[in-house]
C-alpha cells in the first residue's frame, strides 16, 4: 500500500489544480464558459478577474481551474483582437501582398501552415475558440507565424 500513496502525495505536492487546456477535456464546458467570459471582459477593457463571473467551486477544483484557464485564453484573445483591429484602421494598403498567401508547397513554412490549418479546422468544427496557442508544443517558434496563419484561416472557414 505504501507504493500507491507516494504518487498521490507527489501529485498533490506538485500542484494538482494547475491545468493546461489539453487537460480540460472532462471540463470542456467550464473551459469554454471561461473563454467567453474572458473574451467579454477583454473586449470591454475590464480588468482580468475570472471570479467576476463565476466563483470557485471547492468540490470541483479542476473544473474551476479549467474555467480560469479558458478565461485567460479568452481575455488574451480579446486583447490581441483589439490590437489587430487598431492596426487595421491605419491603412490596409500598408500590408504586403504575400501576408495572406499560402507558403510554397514543400517548404517548412508550408508544413507548419498546413499543421495549423488542420488544427484550426478541427477546432472550428468542434466549436472551440480560436486559440492556436493550445498547440504550442507542435510548432517551432521560428515558424509560429505560419502555423498561426494556417490555424486562423482554417478556423474561420470551419466555424
Amino acid at each position: 500500500m505504501k507504493v500507491l500513496w507516494a504518487p498521490a502525495l507527489l501529485f498533490a505536492l506538485c500542484g494538482a489544480t494547475h491545468v493546461q487546456a489539453k487537460d480540460c477535456a472532462d471540463h470542456a464546458e467550464a473551459y469554454e464558459a471561461g473563454v467567453e467570459a474572458g473574451r467579454e471582459d477583454g473586449a470591454r477593457g475590464k480588468s482580468q478577474d475570472p471570479s467576476r463571473h463565476r466563483e470557485s467551486d471547492g468540490k470541483h477544483k479542476n473544473r474551476y481551474a479549467c474555467y480560469e484557464k479558458g478565461y485567460g485564453v479568452g481575455y488574451t484573445n480579446a486583447a490581441a483582437d483589439a490590437r489587430r483591429e487598431s492596426s487595421h484602421h491605419h491603412s490596409r494598403n500598408d500590408r504586403h501582398d504575400d501576408e495572406d498567401s499560402i507558403p510554397r508547397a514543400g517548404s517548412n513554412e508550408r508544413g507548419y501552415f498546413d499543421d495549423g490549418c488542420r488544427r484550426g479546422r478541427e477546432d472550428g468544427r468542434a466549436g472551440m475558440s480560436s486559440y492556436y496557442g493550445r498547440y504550442s508544443d507542435e510548432y517551432d517558434s521560428r515558424f509560429e507565424p505560419y502555423f498561426a496563419r494556417g490555424y486562423e484561416q482554417c478556423w474561420r472557414e470551419n466555424r
